[in-house]
């Protein structure tokens, strides 16, 4: 009963705050966010986290091959992961990152 009080009473604290807005920019901004957030699976507090739910089958005698057939595991070559790289942008350079080290 209690998290319904808390759930309803937030829910009325967001609809105050909505009807103070007038931008539509905003409000299409906070609609977006909002899907997003209902769409995702968020754990509400760590006493829901189920210990049984990490645990899997250890499995004796399974191949490499097999682990990476399962794992759908596709390598790249070197000039491929080159390729990727180069198309990175990088903040700083090189050199500004080394100093950075020091």
């Amino acid at each position: 009963m209690n998290h319904t009080v808390n759930t309803n009473k937030l829910r009325k604290d967001i609809m105050n705050v909505l009807t103070r807005i007038d931008d539509v920019k905003k409000l299409k901004l906070i609609f977006q966010q909002a899907e997003e957030i209902e769409e995702m699976n968020i754990v509400e507090d760590e006493q829901s986290l189920n210990i049984e739910d990490g645990i899997v089958e250890v499995r004796e005698g399974v191949t490499l091959d097999q682990l990476l057939k399962e794992q759908n595991y596709k390598p790249i070559n070197y000039q491929e992961f080159k390729s990727l790289t180069d198309e990175i942008e990088w903040e700083h350079s090189l050199e500004e990152l080394l100093e950075n080290l020091d």
